[in-house]
């Protein structure tokens, strides 16, 4: 399987995501058990099923509701920018962040020299989305108001920030590719590719030096006159990702402690710096418009939206005939499709979809999604996740022409619907949805060359 598009997911990204199931055994008659499954109960042989079913399948639009995008120190990545996409439309991602600091009773910082104030934010350069050289323009604000470490943050959450600017960066290509090197005290140190903006010296160091010295000695005394920092993409470019809880992000100050010798103070967005975005989407104007807003079904073409934008839901009726064979796999194919004015290179199918299961009339994890994190310890273990389950983009040759294709195991699931004779009703979407600007358009099941299909294998 091809790899190369892939996010490398974080351990750390658990809990509010990811609704986690029980594991299950995979027989007819089992009920839930939680206990761990041997991979030898399963198979990745679903992946060359060759058997495809005869019954037309619906997809329309799904929207779910505003989509949870903080809490608790998660997510570890924030996307930043604002773009016009040539099929899904307008999109813009701000975030926002406390600043916080190790006390300390060296705070000469406050009177001497100032030389520079540079913010630092580490660039997550996989999840750069659209054309890489369009330039960019980043402002950055303090936070009017403070954030809260037990609020949940949504989708549509916007900051409220302060008018003066703190510093601002324009006409910039960012640099996802060489390291960045500071130099203090002719000690020269490499960083990985980060995001750079300087801070305005003056404006930045009269905030800290109206406060009181009591606000360096304990960090919530600073939180509450300092409440953060928010950045905003004021141009339409591209869509950058970025790290801010990493340790190379940070606002450092450098100032002077005698002729030869620079000192530097140190805030940092870390985990226990409260952080949150600000993501919008707008389909209005756009080709994927008529699909989202339900003025189109999904029979030719279907569009699904990283950020918050809009999913698809499949839906299939029961058919008797299931329960009179004993089916060995049951896999769903799409193919993507590329539209006129898109550049696939550019916008890249998202890495990896998943399915969910919405007959109960919210969103459940499917048996198959289930078993195949486990057996991945968490995804930590990719190949082997989409071995199990697939949802990747795979290239393949169909009608003589090269074209994306998805694939998914949903085999556990589908005998579960036999034994319950309900039809499929099945959510199609990005996985850590919020934390991507990734989409694709796939083609729908009456396609006339490239139909979606639903594969079913049975024994003979």
């Amino acid at each position: 399987m091809n790899l190369s598009i892939f996010k490398t997911f974080k351990i750390v990204r658990i809990g509010y995501y990811i609704v986690f199931s029980t594991l299950v055994i995979l027989s007819f008659d089992s009920c839930d058990k939680n206990e761990t499954l041997g991979n030898g109960l399963i198979s990745d042989e679903w992946v060359n099923a060759k058997g495809v079913d005869t019954f037309n399948f619906s997809v329309k639009p799904y929207q779910q509701d505003s989509l949870l995008t903080a809490y608790a120190g998660l997510p570890g990545t924030f996307l930043l920018g604002k773009m016009n996409d040539p099929i899904f439309g307008k999109v813009e991602a701000e975030f926002y962040s406390q600043i916080r600091f190790i006390p300390t009773k060296e705070r000469s910082f406050l009177s001497n020299k100032i030389d520079s104030i540079v913010m630092s934010i580490r660039y997550d350069t996989v999840e750069f989305y659209g054309d890489p050289l369009k330039h960019q323009k980043i402002e950055v604000f303090q936070l009017d108001e403070p954030l809260n470490q037990r609020t949940k943050y949504y989708s549509d959450f916007k900051a409220k920030l302060k008018p003066t600017r703190l510093g601002i960066l324009d006409q910039f290509v960012p640099n996802r590719s060489d390291s960045v090197k500071v130099t203090q005290n002719n000690v020269t140190t490499a960083f990985y590719p980060q995001l750079r903006i300087p801070l305005d010296t003056a404006v930045f160091m009269d905030i800290l030096r109206k406060m009181p010295d009591t606000a360096f000695t304990n960090v919530d005394s600073f939180i509450y006159l300092f409440p953060g920092i928010g950045l905003v993409a004021s141009q339409d470019a591209s869509m950058m990702a970025l790290n801010p809880g990493n340790s190379d992000s940070r606002i450092t100050i450098y100032y002077q402690i005698n002729d030869t010798t620079q000192g530097q103070f140190v805030f940092n967005m870390g985990d226990f710096a409260v952080k949150a975005p600000h993501i919008k989407v707008d389909n209005s104007t756009a080709p994927a418009g008529s699909f989202i807003s339900g003025q189109t079904t999904g029979d030719s073409l279907i569009f699904i939206q990283g950020m918050s934008g809009g999913d698809a839901r499949l839906q299939i009726s029961y058919d008797s005939n299931w329960a009179n064979k004993f089916l060995n796999f049951a896999v769903l194919e799409f193919f993507v499709a590329e539209l006129p004015g898109d550049n696939l290179s550019w916008f890249k199918p998202s890495g990896l979809l998943f399915l969910q299961d919405l007959s109960s009339g919210k969103e459940e994890d499917i048996r198959d999604y289930t078993i195949g994190r486990n057996l991945s310890r968490d995804l930590t273990n990719l190949s082997q996740y989409l071995s199990l389950c697939g949802g990747n983009p795979v290239t393949v040759t169909e009608n003589g022409v090269n074209i994306y294709r998805y694939r998914f195991n949903i085999s556990a699931h589908f005998q579960k619907t036999i034994r319950e004779k309900k039809g499929l009703d099945l959510l199609i979407t990005p996985l850590y949805k919020t934390e991507s600007a990734q989409r694709v358009v796939l083609y729908g099941n009456k396609h006339s060359k490239y139909p979606a299909k639903l594969r079913l294998v049975y024994s003979e």
